[in-house]
């Protein structure tokens, strides 16, 4: 064959090649949204009566090392999408392996939206892997934007992302009980000598507009059941969820139990952590009790535009006896820039 004959042959090979992979790409694309959505996930039916008898093994635990503090590593809002960011998924990535040998914690949590669109199974089964690469133990609680634009509108459903959470290596998550109008409701408990030394109460507050008496309920009893493994004393603890609580912007005393916040005040409170507002990373003190706003994991979304700087890193709480040392850790914003980034409503 002569060489324009080959060159010509190569040519409609290459094209046609091409016009193949398009195609697959865009079947691909296709059957992501066509045959793959919805994930539906398990469905475990456990519905939870104040009756029920409490027991050690409804909560996860993680061990503290004797005569050391306890450092806690949280992420929030780190917001990933599976078909905009993949291509940013290793600058998130090294964001947050960065933060963690920075920090050094011995558990990690993570205060909501870690995903924030329709399309997130890629993006949570990218942030588990990542999670149990490190070997910490971590504990998620779900955001408004975790199971999509609307209520369970995403490819991996509530259920489905409890699935990979409850999978994961190092994770701690426990789904929790089915009848507290949410999933994701649950304890972990840190541990010295047998010994309880703070009980971390994870709350989903994901798309509901406030904490339901059920899951209020559920917290006491938890706290309740807390107490018999404590000596009859009420254990020191915190609670982590995606909202912020009323008690953030007003003060109250604590005067009854109408609320998560009294609620667990009469029973140990020295912390509330919560993401959602992506440019608040402060603490201010409400009856002796730290509320935190965590800071913003991640440069794929900010909430506003007003020519604050950008706030990116995590924020670390290291238990010491019943105090809290509270620290932001801002990473390098051109370093882990991100163009074509967004500022958009939390």
């Amino acid at each position: 064959m002569k060489r324009k004959g080959k060159i010509i042959l190569f040519t409609s090979i290459g094209v046609l090649s091409a016009l193949v992979l398009t195609c697959l790409a865009g079947a691909g694309i296709g059957a992501y949204f066509t045959f793959l959505h919805h994930y539906k996930g398990t469905h475990i039916e456990y519905n939870w009566t104040e009756s029920d008898v409490f027991s050690k093994e409804l909560v996860s635990t993680v061990q503290k090392k004797k005569d050391k503090d306890f450092v806690i590593l949280n992420f929030a809002d780190i917001q990933m999408c599976d078909l905009e960011d993949v291509p940013h998924f290793k600058i998130i990535h090294d964001e947050m392996t960065e933060l963690v040998e920075r920090v050094k914690p011995d558990l990690i949590t993570l205060t909501g939206d870690q995903t924030w669109s329709n399309e997130n199974l890629l993006s949570l089964k990218a942030i588990i892997r990542w999670l149990d690469g490190y070997k910490i133990p971590y504990a998620p609680v779900f955001g408004n934007h975790d199971i999509g634009n609307d209520y369970n509108s995403a490819v991996a459903s509530l259920e489905y992302c409890c699935d990979l959470y409850e999978h994961g290596k190092y994770s701690l998550f426990k789904r929790g009980p089915s009848n507290l109008d949410s999933l994701g409701n649950y304890c972990v408990n840190i541990e010295e000598d047998g010994k309880i030394v703070k009980s971390l109460y994870m709350v989903d507050f994901g798309v509901n507009s406030s904490i339901s008496p059920s899951q209020i309920a559920y917290f006491k009893w938890l706290a309740e059941g807390n107490k018999s493994l404590n000596n009859g004393e009420y254990t020191s603890c915190m609670a982590f969820m995606h909202k912020p609580i009323t008690e953030y912007w007003f003060d109250s005393s604590v005067t009854s139990e109408d609320d998560l916040f009294h609620t667990l005040c009469n029973r140990g409170l020295t912390d509330v952590v919560c993401g959602h507002f992506h440019q608040l990373n402060y603490t201010e003190i409400n009856n002796g009790v730290n509320m935190t706003f965590a800071c913003k994991t991640g440069e794929l979304v900010f909430y506003s535009d007003d020519g604050i700087d950008y706030l990116n890193g995590g924020t670390s709480f290291t238990l010491k006896g019943n105090d809290t040392d509270i620290q932001n850790h801002y990473v390098d914003r051109t370093k882990y820039h991100i163009d074509g980034s967004e500022n958009v409503s939390a």
